[in-house]
């Protein structure tokens, strides 16, 4: 019999799951690009646009290109509303468990399971560890995670992760 060596419960949050989708989408330079420009460098082009549209407006000078610049420009502004909305709807449309989660980690494998669904998973599975200050993602493949908030973890629980994970994973691969 294994031997259980840590065991962590939760319930995965929209907030949990935003944050595993802002660090998977951050794992390249291009990814990160992407990233940063939609959540940062579209909005402050929107909020140009539309006080450009104002500044014509308020001059007296309106024509199609004035609401076209006030349009598009609340549209830019306005787009990591949109995308933060597309994600809820992702993360409830996605969802196949809504209850609580429990993972338990053993020298072998990782165990999990949840209200409807119940699994295992070999530590030669997984193939990279990342974390930000809000999880940690487990990947299996290059598109394929398993999510484990920290904020169902002590200090010391975090700490023993990392360590169990250095012992138990082969030879790390880049994802």
């Amino acid at each position: 019999m294994a031997t259980k060596l840590m065991q962590i419960e939760f319930e995965l949050s929209f907030e949990d799951y935003a944050a595993a989708q802002k660090l998977h989408a951050q794992r390249t330079t291009g990814s990160y690009f992407l990233y940063l420009s939609s959540h940062v460098l579209l909005p402050i082009l929107g909020i140009i646009f539309f006080l450009c549209g104002l500044l014509l407006v308020a001059t007296k000078v309106t024509s199609s290109s004035t609401w076209v610049l006030l349009l598009c420009g609340a549209y830019l502004a306005l787009y990591p509303i949109y995308l933060r909305r597309r994600l809820k709807s992702c993360y409830k449309r996605t969802r196949s468990d809504s209850g609580a989660c429990k993972v338990t980690l053993e020298h072998e494998r990782i165990q999990f399971e949840g209200s409807a669904s119940k699994g295992e998973l070999a530590w030669r599975a997984v193939k990279q560890l990342r974390e930000n200050d809000a999880v940690f993602l487990l990947y299996t493949a290059p598109a394929k995670f398993m999510v484990l908030p920290k904020r169902a973890c002590t200090a010391a629980q975090i700490e023993e992760f990392k360590a169990l994970f250095d012992r138990c994973i082969c030879p790390p691969a880049n994802i």
